[in-house]
């Protein structure tokens, strides 16, 4: 390769390379969550695999799908809630050791994993930090590498929410994001102050961190389901959703039909 196409190349790779931090402050751990908009159509249990969760149960809950729905196919360009352990520290966020991502043929290196595979919710920086690569020019097939994606623990306006990570569409504006995820323009504007200090500056693809407004749990301290979603708990019997109805606990608990006649 031609030296100045290589110093093109790389100057362009740190272009790309904006970090995505989401400021957390206040609790060690919770859940995070991101919008993955899927580049291609795939299914369910390959999003699991690619994101390290136990099971398709978990993106089921997290997008409000039936538990009958497992072989959900996703079209490309469909954007699917990805939930994940967070885990807090210096005033940021970062996903809790997961997930993991195998090198594969045809990666042609850490900033087309962190773009194209993986959303640009991470940059290939960051994914060489935490994954000790000294060489950001050089990964093998088969190496393991740790995807850090950015969430926070902080309350907002006072209250406990679930912090999302979304990708802005084609056309999107600050003020329209704002009324779909039910909160304000200012408060948007606020938690992403240090990527977006102007709303006219909002671009496609820029990934902005969003409260989305959550129930809590009377029984589970700990349980708290983001609005539009539901929560299995006791082995996937129990199914407990959340919408804007009662923002005060889980509104709606049930039995689920998965679970086992002796349960």
């Amino acid at each position: 390769m031609r030296p100045v196409l290589q110093l093109l190349l790389l100057f362009s790779s740190i272009l790309s390379a904006t970090s995505v931090s989401f400021r957390c402050t206040t609790r060690p751990g919770c859940q995070g969550m991101i919008g993955y908009v899927s580049p291609n159509t795939t299914t369910l249990s390959s999003i699991r695999d690619l994101f390290g969760l136990e099971s398709v149960y978990s993106l089921l809950a997290a997008n409000s799908w039936p538990t009958s729905d497992s072989n959900r196919s996703i079209t490309a360009g469909s954007t699917v809630r990805i939930p994940f352990p967070c885990s807090c520290s210096n005033g940021t966020g970062i996903s809790d050791r997961t997930p993991d991502y195998t090198v594969k043929n045809g990666d042609t290196g850490l900033d087309y994993i962190a773009r194209t595979i993986f959303g640009q919710f991470v940059t290939y920086p960051e994914i060489a930090a935490v994954s000790n690569i000294s060489n950001v020019n050089l990964i093998n097939v088969g190496q393991k590498l740790r995807i850090p994606l950015p969430c926070s623990c902080d309350d907002v306006d006072g209250a406990r929410v679930v912090h999302y990570g979304h990708v802005v569409a084609n056309g999107s504006s600050v003020s329209q994001i704002a009324a779909e995820f039910e909160t304000t323009e200012a408060t948007l504007m606020s938690l992403n102050n240090e990527t977006l200090s102007d709303p006219k500056n909002l671009q496609a693809g820029q990934i902005l961190d969003v409260p989305i407004k959550a129930c809590n749990s009377s029984v589970v301290s700990s349980l708290l389901v983001p609005n539009g979603s539901y929560a299995l708990t006791a082995n996937n019997c129990v199914q407990c959703s959340c919408n804007l109805k009662d923002l005060q606990y889980v509104s709606l608990c049930h039995i689920d039909v998965e679970c086992p006649d002796d349960f």
